[in-house]
Formats: C-alpha cells, sequence, structure tokens
C-alpha cells in the first residue's frame, strides 16, 4: 500500500490486498463494451484463485464478453464503522467457463438478484488489478444540500 500523489489521504492498495477485498465480497458492477457503447451490469460474483466468476443469461452482457473486447469488475466496501471504504477494479478478458480446465468455486451457484435463469458460467481474468483506500470525511461534507436552490446547480 502507498499513498497517492499530491498529499491524498488515498491510499493504493497492492494486488494482495485487492486480491482479498474482493475475496470479502461477492456483488460488484461489470462493464463491458456493446459495440462502441460500454454497458454496466450489477453481477454476484465469486473469486476463484485470481479470477472472477459469475452467472448470466443470454443477452447484452453475455453478447458483449463473447465477442472478445475487455471487461472490468467494480467492487466496493466500506469497514463495520463506516470510517473507511474501498474500491478494487478488475480488467482482464472474459471467456466461458471450462469444466474440464477449470474448478469451480464452492459459491458459484450464489443466488442472483434478478429472477430467471442464469445458465452461462463466466470467468473473467484480470490482467490488471487496481484498488483505493480512504478515510470517510464527516457525513455533513458529502450529504446534498436540503435546499436545491440555484447554488446546488
Amino acid at each position: 500500500m502507498t499513498d497517492s500523489p499530491a498529499g491524498s489521504q488515498t491510499e493504493i492498495l497492492d494486488a494482495d490486498e485487492c486480491w482479498r477485498y474482493l475475496r470479502s465480497s461477492y456483488i460488484g458492477r461489470l462493464a463491458v463494451i456493446n459495440g462502441d457503447v460500454p454497458e454496466i451490469f450489477p453481477v454476484n460474483f465469486s473469486v476463484a484463485g485470481e479470477t472472477l466468476v459469475f452467472r448470466t443469461a443470454p443477452g447484452t452482457k453475455l453478447r458483449a464478453l463473447l465477442q472478445g473486447t475487455v471487461a472490468a469488475l467494480e467492487v466496493d466496501g466500506l469497514n463495520p464503522y463506516a470510517t473507511e471504504v474501498w474500491s478494487v477494479v478488475a480488467k482482464g478478458w472474459a471467456q466461458p467457463f471450462e469444466e474440464t480446465t477449470m474448478r469451480l468455486p464452492d459459491d458459484a451457484d450464489r443466488e442472483p438478484w434478478e429472477p430467471g435463469i442464469k445458465d452461462h458460467l463466466v470467468v473473467l481474468t484480470p490482467t490488471d488489478i487496481t484498488g483505493r483506500r480512504f478515510a470517510i470525511r464527516s457525513r455533513t461534507r458529502w450529504w446534498p444540500p436540503l435546499d436545491f436552490s440555484a447554488d446546488w446547480l
């Protein structure tokens, strides 16, 4: 872990810390490129070694992933006292899960948020993983004002 430039209190996480945070979570946002348009989807995921595994149904997300473009999964969290937050982004390539060459994580059948059959198991293998952690300022500094006057716009 190192401090970010310009005196910021943001800590840059090393790869081991990023994986530790990913293993502690199971909900993230998957970013894919659909043609020339970025799309973002919430996903429930599992960690298997140094890969990320999730289920999906046929549709935009699966089509974009199978086109061979890079994808990213972002996962955020906070400590139990809500005094510190973290964010990890894993970028890499997705492929269908191959039973003959990969071990299925124990929790790969996690219940999805959205109803329906999610019968495609996808593996995202990160080629780049980055993370940040920082202390939360007083809540009065980041809640919007109660009066949405011209000063707010």
